[in-house]
């Protein structure tokens, strides 16, 4: 028992070190504990991942186990009270988009559209149950109309958006994981007017690369259950494409309009 008091607290501290990371290196957690000595540290972090609170990626990098899709997520008070509300309620679901990647913006809105994925037989009783409860609900297809009138009307009710699913494979407790929750607001941005500038839709993607929180093969194979694949694929290697590249497909897109006409 004392062992393992002793490596929770180590842990804590890693956590609190790296915890926005996916990853994280022996010498970054020696920094943490520099007077202990490095077979020491190995031993830990092996007792560590023994015990199911770490993971090792290869040779000097480990992982969070419980990261993707749980710490670091701080719910808008919107969300939360739909995931409370939801909980009761017993069906499926799980929260996407904005709510999961909020801490990844420079400015996060002080009211937005929570996006919210449920099974479809289920999809007219959770809206009428919402409905119930004051909550707006907002169909895809009109997420600009409706978000532009409540907000020219003043109207400051919470907001909802419900997609239907047959996966929950990607989410956990109730709450997608980042991978998810990126393709899921990008379909909204891109495809249904979501309320969010594209430009904060990059920085997002750039904090989540930066700080390393994203898998790009699992954001691929994700997006293609959306049918998103060849967007996404471009997005998550577009640091491998050249310049001219993206010129050779601009002049094919214009020459494609031109010959439309």
């Amino acid at each position: 028992m004392d062992t393992i008091t002793s490596l929770e607290k180590k842990y804590e501290k890693i956590v609190e070190a790296f915890g926005n990371q996916t990853n994280f290196y022996v010498d970054e957690v020696q920094q943490i504990f520099p007077e202990m000595k490095k077979s020491t540290l190995y031993w830990n972090l092996s007792k560590l991942a023994e015990h199911g609170y770490i993971k090792r990626v290869r040779n000097g990098m480990y992982a969070f186990n419980e990261w993707r899709g749980k710490k670091g997520i701080f719910l808008s008070h919107s969300a939360e009270y739909v995931k409370d509300f939801l909980d009761e309620l017993g069906f499926d679901y799980y929260i996407s988009g904005l709510d999961i990647l909020a801490k990844y913006m420079q400015h996060v809105p002080e009211q937005y559209p929570v996006i919210v994925f449920v099974e479809k037989e289920a999809k007219e009783n959770v809206r009428d149950n919402l409905s119930f409860k004051g909550i707006e609900v907002i169909e895809p297809l009109q997420i600009k109309r409706m978000y532009e009138n409540s907000v020219f009307s003043g109207n400051d009710s919470m907001q909802v958006i419900i997609y239907t699913t047959e996966n929950f494979q990607y989410s956990e407790d109730g709450l997608a994981i980042a991978e998810k929750a990126f393709v899921d607001l990008f379909y909204a941005v891109t495809r249904n007017e979501y309320p969010l500038p594209l430009q904060e839709l990059v920085r997002i993607y750039q904090n989540l690369s930066r700080l390393g929180n994203i898998d790009r093969k699992k954001l691929v194979n994700i997006a293609a259950r959306r049918s998103l694949q060849y967007d996404i694929r471009f997005i998550a290697e577009s640091k491998f494409i050249t310049d001219q590249a993206i010129e050779f497909v601009e002049i094919l897109r214009r020459n494609r309009r031109i010959d439309i006409r």
